[in-house]
């Protein structure tokens, strides 16, 4: 596995840690529109646009289905976990 793909797993876990500790801090937070355990995705949007231009320029490899789906999967899961605790 290539270090962009370990970096794009782990920002976006953290992000599901960060986004979990905020939304304990805020609770209001988990009646909106779109679900705090979905907000995961929304970072990994952005880091996949980065990466996918990366690849493209030959700079990096491309992220696999299973790269994304190993950090929004388990990024939601943390972001429930926090939030449910």
């Amino acid at each position: 596995m290539s270090h962009i793909r370990f970096l794009y797993i782990g920002a976006v876990l953290v992000s599901g840690i960060a986004i979990g500790f905020l939304v304990s801090q805020n609770p209001e937070w988990q009646q909106m529109a779109v679900p705090p355990a979905a907000w995961p995705f929304a970072v990994s949007l952005i880091i996949d646009i980065v990466v996918s231009q990366l690849a493209a320029q030959g700079r990096a490899e491309p992220l696999t289905m299973s790269d994304r789906f190993i950090a929004v999967i388990g990024a939601g899961l943390i972001v429930t976990l926090i939030t449910a605790l």
